[in-house]
Parts: C-alpha cells; sequence; structure tokens
C-alpha cells in the first residue's frame, strides 16, 4: 500500500483533512463492501466521504469527494453518530490511531494487522465496525484513553544517545517511524556517522511534512507508489506530482485501480492466448504430418476396381482374396474382405474409402488453412498487447476471444442475497425462494448441478436450495431431513403434522419451455415425510 499506512503520512494525512471537513455533520456511516466503511459528511455545499479500509495489510483511511452508496445490500453502522459534528482530527503520538472527535462521541481507525478496525464510543461504551471479542475491545478501550493525541505534526526528538547503529537505535525508541522512512535514509546517506544520519533523518520527515507527494510509476514491474517528490528510495520510468495529500491519494488509488484491472485482464488475455495458441500449434502439426503423409485415394480406387473385375471370384465367407494387380506390377496381391459381407458390399467398401480419403485429405487442407489462420490472428493480438494502455481496447479484444472475466463467474454467488437464507449446524447453507419468479431465479440460475433441491409435494410453496460446497463430501441425513422440514416449513402445509417432501439433485430439475412462472419438472426424486418446522441447530442468516 505504498507509504499510506506509514505513521507520518497518516500524520500529514489528519492535519488537511482537518482544514476541510472540521465542523462537518456526519449524515450516514455505512458499509457495502467487505471490510470497508464509509462515513458521509456534509460541509456547506460540499460532501465529502471518509473511507475506511480495515484488510490487513492494505488498510488505509481516504477522503473522497464522491461515493455511490448502493440501493441494496448496504449496512448502517454507528447510527448515533448521524447529526454530530466533527469537532477535531487527531493522532496518537506514538501510534498509528487516528480519532475523530465528534460532538459527543469518537470514532477511532486503529492500524495493528489482523486487529485493524474502526471503533466507535461514546460515553463509557465501545463498539466496532469489524467482529472483535469483547475482552479485547474493553483492552483497546482502556489503551485508547491512556493516548496522548496531537492535531499538529510530529517531528520526534531523534537525538539519540547510542553506541548501535543509530537506525536501529531509532527503530528501537520509535517503532511507528516505519521501515519507509529508515530505507529513504539509508538510500541518500554518504556514511554511517551519526550526525549525517540525523541529518537525514530530519530531511525525509521534513519531507513528509511539507514537500509535495507524488506517485512512482515503474512501467517496468506495473508497479506504483505513493511518496514525495525528491524521495530516491523508490524505482520509477514516470513521477506525477500531486499539490497535496489528499489529491495524491484519490489519485494513486485511481491509478492503482486502474493499473490492478489492466494487469487482471491482461493475464487472463495472455493466458488464454497461450493455452489456445498451444492447443492450435499441435493442430498445425498434426495436420501437415497427415498431409505429408498423403493419401490412400488411389490405392482403395485400384482394389475396388479389382474387386470389381473379379466379382465373379468373390464368395460370400472370404476373408481375403489374391488379385492379380493389372493396374500395377502384375504381381499378386492379397485384399482383405469382410466375410459378413455380400461381395457387392466388399466391392462398395473399398470404394466408400478411398471417397473418404479423398474428402478427409480435402477437409485437412481446408482445416490447416482455418488453424494458420486462428494461428497467426492469435499472434497479432498477443504482439499487440504490449502496446494497448486502454480497458477499452482490452475489452474489446476479450469480447472478440469470448473470455469473461472471473467476477463473472461469481454472478450466481452473487445472487445469494435475494433469498432467505439459513445455516444449519454453522456449515449447510440453505437458501429459501421468496415467490414464483425468486423460486425461478433460485432453481435456474443460483442453483448448481450437485446442490440438493427440496419441495413440498402437492402443495404451493418455496423452492429450497442446499448448497453442496464439496461434492466429494457425502451430505448426512440428518442435513438432508432439517433442510426438507424447512422446505415444509415454507409451504402451504406449514400447519399440517407430517409433510411429504420431494428432493433431488439440481440436475434432476427441469423447466419446460411455456411452463407457468415458479413450475418445474423432476427427472428423478426421492421423498421424505417431516414435521414443518424450523429445526433445532438451524440459524436464520439474512434476507
Amino acid at each position: 500500500m505504498a507509504m499510506i499506512q506509514n505513521y507520518f503520512v497518516l500524520n500529514r494525512f489528519i492535519i488537511e483533512a482537518s482544514a476541510v471537513i472540521k465542523h462537518s455533520i456526519v449524515t450516514e456511516v455505512f458499509s457495502q463492501q467487505k471490510n470497508k466503511l464509509v462515513t458521509a459528511l456534509h460541509a456547506k455545499e460540499d460532501e465529502y466521504y471518509i473511507e475506511f479500509n480495515v484488510s490487513p495489510g492494505q488498510s488505509y483511511i481516504n477522503l473522497r469527494t464522491k461515493y455511490s452508496r448502493a440501493k441494496k445490500n448496504t449496512i448502517n453502522f454507528f447510527d448515533e453518530a448521524v447529526k454530530q459534528s466533527i469537532t477535531s482530527i487527531s493522532i496518537a503520538d506514538d501510534d498509528r490511531i487516528i480519532k475523530i472527535s465528534l460532538s459527543n462521541s469518537d470514532i477511532f481507525f486503529t492500524i495493528r494487522g489482523k486487529h485493524t478496525n474502526v471503533l466507535f464510543l461514546e460515553k463509557n461504551n465501545i463498539r466496532s465496525f469489524k467482529a472483535e471479542d469483547e475482552q479485547i475491545l474493553l483492552s483497546i478501550k482502556r489503551e485508547l484513553s491512556g493516548k496522548k493525541f496531537i492535531q499538529d505534526f510530529n517531528l520526534p526528538e531523534v537525538n539519540i544517545e547510542s553506541n548501535d547503529d543509530y537506525l536501529l537505535a531509532v527503530k528501537s525508541k520509535y517503532p511507528f517511524i516505519g521501515n519507509d522512512v529508515l530505507k529513504e535514509v539509508k538510500r541518500r546517506k554518504r556514511s554511517d556517522s551519526k550526525s549525517e544520519l540525523q541529518n537525514l533523518l530530519k530531511e525525509v520527515l521534513q519531507e513528509i511534512d511539507r514537500s509535495k507527494p507524488a506517485l512512482f510509476i515503474d512501467d517496468n514491474s506495473s508497479g506504483i507508489n505513493l511518496a514525495f517528490e525528491n524521495f530516491k528510495s523508490i524505482p520509477f520510468t514516470k513521477k506525477e506530482v500531486c499539490d497535496d495529500l489528499i489529491s495524491a491519494q484519490n489519485f494513486y488509488f485511481s491509478k492503482k485501480n486502474y493499473s490492478e484491472k489492466k494487469q487482471k485482464k491482461l493475464k487472463l488475455i495472455s493466458r488464454y492466448l497461450d493455452r489456445e495458441l498451444k492447443k492450435i500449434s499441435h493442430k498445425i502439426n498434426n495436420l501437415r504430418g497427415a498431409l505429408e503423409r498423403g493419401t490412400r485415394e488411389e490405392e482403395y480406387n485400384k482394389i475396388g476396381n479389382l474387386l470389381l473385375i473379379n466379382i465373379g471370384r468373390i464368395k460370400s465367407g472370404m476373408t481375403h482374396i489374391e488379385l492379380d494387380d493389372i493396374y500395377g506390377s502384375n504381381e499378386k496381391i492379397k485384399v482383405k474382405l469382410n466375410a459378413n459381407l455380400s461381395p457387392q458390399k466388399n466391392i462398395d467398401y473399398y470404394f466408400d474409402k478411398s471417397k473418404s480419403e479423398k474428402i478427409k485429405h480435402e477437409k485437412s487442407k481446408e482445416l490447416l488453412k482455418t488453424a494458420e489462420t486462428d494461428y497467426n490472428k492469435l499472434r497479432k493480438i498477443e504482439e499487440k498487447l504490449t502496446t494497448i494502455d486502454s480497458l477499452k481496447e482490452l475489452d474489446e479484444i476479450m469480447k472478440g476471444l469470448k473470455i469473461k472475466m472471473q467476477d463473472q463467474k461469481k454472478e450466481k454467488d452473487d445472487l445469494k442475497d435475494k433469498f432467505k437464507h439459513y445455516l444449519i449446524d454453522g456449515k449447510y447453507n440453505v437458501f429459501v425462494g421468496k415467490d414464483s419468479k425468486n423460486n425461478d431465479l433460485l432453481t435456474t440460475k443460483f442453483a448448481k448441478q450437485n446442490d440438493y433441491w427440496f419441495h413440498a409435494r402437492s402443495v404451493s410453496g418455496s423452492h429450497i436450495v442446499l448448497r453442496v460446497d464439496n461434492t466429494k463430501e457425502a451430505v448426512p441425513k440428518n442435513i438432508l431431513k432439517k433442510t426438507a422440514a424447512l422446505a415444509a416449513y415454507h409451504s402451504k402445509a406449514k400447519t399440517a403434522g407430517t409433510v411429504p417432501v420431494a428432493y433431488t439433485l439440481k440436475k434432476y430439475v427441469v423447466k419446460k419451455k411455456g411452463d407457468p412462472v415458479g413450475t418445474v419438472h423432476l427427472l428423478r426424486e426421492d421423498v421424505l415425510l417431516v414435521k414443518p418446522e424450523i429445526p433445532k441447530g438451524c440459524e436464520y442468516v439474512s434476507e
């Protein structure tokens, strides 16, 4: 994540952000992506969005002027923060902890590996964005209460008395300084003298505080890093200098997102081309080999004619016959016959073989020509990839080659939020249709071939799908019964004592053209007699 996670970059960020969003009003706090929390703000006539990413190793805080909240699948957090104003933004003087003080509460962004989180403190209560153990939260709360938070740039005293390696001593005393800063100092040093290293460390920290941030773009490795314009430790082929850190961060994320999309598409196309070129090359070699070996058209035609001339000598049940080769050396040749065929059928067999050889030979010529054309076409695309810098061009290539993004393959799983969702025994996912149209979607679009499908017999009700993630592992009978109980519960027979429920694998469920909405046919089925209920060990997850 470049230097965005560095303590001093975070320090500069809170100073710049404070000038923009101090006194702004919180309008909503929500999440629509895993590990990302967004705080929407209204400041006079402007809208701002603080984006927190709590993914370990990829965590950051960013300030944006645009953010599109999805209409579905978003969750609100920290409702008490809404309508409160931001009174200050500060950072711990010795740790990567950012504090956003509101009118009556505080929001903390803590970067600490797998425990990176956004915390909301109001009075004596603490809540977290990411699920966290209660004892750990209480421990963090106590830690936060003992921290000193500052709003100015933190320049630590670097005149350290030590007989050891100076930079090691600095790292020991100020762990938050970070490897990015020390790496830059090492890149600039000419000697190991303590005074030089002290001055260089001050110089680097002051640059982070005052100099212009820059994007270091390395076309050789497709790497993008955010640092400061005079930094020497980052390889680059191109440098983009920005006026302030916030705009640099947004530019960085935009470039990084673009680069990642580009690399992902290039990788997919390259893999496809590599696979197809090998396949076509193998095909070309086989076809060329077949053409070089030639055709047996004339040989089979000659045998057919010889048999035709000697038809009177051919008797039913013969397995071979010796004939004079009048079209060649006049020597005797031995011809195989099919004892089960009549003389004429044996003759027809060789004429058909001759015709087949001719067709096969001509077809091989056509296939070779097509394969060579396809091969050359793919090679041109392969060469073109080295010069393309447009996602649109890559999309056009993917469309032409019929390559789908991996995300598109996950489209079925993305549908799961459209159905009722239960979890049985903490392991087995069960999805329930809500109405006839939703039933069709569940069965025809979402369910996989080896998922189990359930429906109460002879009554209307929901289609039920038991997801099978591991086809090599048999689903226990009690799980099938619990799922059947859910199917009975979500049917018109809900109040009955015992209900017959049909179940089968999804691959045996078919929908014929013209069938009414929600109607399907079972090619095979089994039946379970169950009590309609939400069984023990079955947890309702979401809708």
